[in-house]
């Protein structure tokens, strides 16, 4: 075994100790409920509309926000001295702390993960591709391990969740997606007020999926760079909004930054945009499925397919699970933005239907579930 094996499964030994010895005196207290941010600095999405129905339909929960630890250290004590007594953990993403050790009798780890519907794989359905996690690894920290629950939105997602988490399908509720509910009945004004001559432009949101580095990278594909040759040949009317995931590095961005038809919004979510937009161009991101409620056009620019497949994988032929165009060259990618004006329509009912499902009453119906006596 690896130095680095060896150090973890030291650290993993002296985590668990500390959880055993800070629970011997702890009762769980069946009020106390606590939200881990993994993503970001303040709830958003799945976790925040939960987190409103929570305050509304049960008043007396004690609820605490915190945000999880993302590597080994100092810092995982913390998360192990907030969650010793509560009754109810929810987190939408990776949750180191929870992997570490083996959660008490009494307390549930609630996954509402931050993506809609199942479009590249991830989790444990990963494993032992360059992307994702080995065997080896997975002995010693089992990721989306000790999870109570996992909420999803449809029933054709539920299968590849219970695959991605390594859970009984038993455990996997397919009852909406509250993000998506968000989506819809909850549209806020644009996150930035354009001028009049922007205003009137055709705006074509562009949401790069996350790209690990190192000896994780899927593909070699840098969006930056498509960026810059695209912009010399894009329409004077056109405008690019271009949202980064949370885990990208916006320094990349800076030397785009400045010019006229493109903004780069490192505050907003790609949902916040997307009632306020014509169009969607992104690559491998499941946020396409958000997108075509809005029945606009949507298309992915995959130029890496056969690289990004090798290395990572999909849990259903890319044709298969979206309606939107599949670009596979530079050429292809200028021509369809060409052909991109303002109030265009594609019938995305199918898409909606496969991976978001209901988005009426999604978020109560799954705190009810949740938190209602059994």
């Amino acid at each position: 075994m690896s130095i680095k094996y060896t150090i973890l499964k030291w650290y993993k030994q002296i985590v668990n100790s500390y959880y055993q010895l800070i629970t011997l005196f702890s009762p769980i207290r069946k009020e106390k409920v606590v939200f881990f941010l993994y993503r970001g600095s303040k709830l958003e999405g799945n976790l925040q509309m939960v987190f409103e129905e929570l305050k509304k339909q049960f008043p007396s929960k004690e609820i605490y926000i915190q945000t999880s630890a993302k590597k080994v250290g100092l810092t995982i004590l913390k998360d192990l001295w907030l969650i010793r007594d509560a009754e109810t953990i929810l987190i939408d993403d990776y949750f180191l702390a929870g992997y570490l050790v083996t959660p008490r009798k009494g307390t549930h780890i609630i996954q509402l993960w931050h993506a809609t519907g199942a479009f590249k794989k991830f989790g444990l359905s990963t494993r032992n591709t360059q992307f994702g996690p080995s065997e080896k690894y997975l002995e010693i920290l089992p990721i989306h391990q000790h999870y109570t629950a996992a909420y999803v939105s449809t029933d054709i997602s539920a299968k590849y969740f219970s695959e991605a988490f390594g859970m009984s399908p038993t455990q996997i509720f397919a009852m909406g997606s509250p993000r998506a509910e968000q989506l819809m009945c909850h549209v806020a004004p644009p996150p930035v007020k354009f001028s009049h001559q922007k205003k009137n432009m055709t705006k074509i949101l562009i949401a790069p999926t996350y790209r690990a580095g190192k000896v994780h990278q899927e593909s070699l594909l840098r969006w930056t760079d498509e960026v810059r040759e695209i912009v010399k040949q894009l329409p004077e009317n056109t405008l690019f909004i271009i949202v980064l995931h949370p885990y990208e590095n916006s320094q990349d961005w800076i030397p785009l930054m400045n010019h006229p038809q493109i903004y780069v919004d490192l505050q907003s979510s790609a949902n916040a945009w997307m009632p306020h937009v014509d169009a969607f161009i992104t690559d491998y991101s499941s946020a396409i499925f958000e997108f075509a409620l809005f029945e606009k056009p949507l298309a992915h620019y995959i130029p890496d397919l056969e690289e990004y497949t090798k290395n990572r994988g999909f849990y259903r032929p890319i044709k298969e699970i979206t309606d939107g165009d599949l670009l596979h060259s530079r050429k292809q990618l200028i021509e369809w933005i060409n052909q991109r004006h303002q109030h265009e329509y594609l019938n995305t009912e199918r898409m909606v239907r496969e991976n978001i499902g209901d988005v009426s009453g999604v978020t109560e119906k799954i705190v009810q579930h949740i938190f209602e006596p059994k």
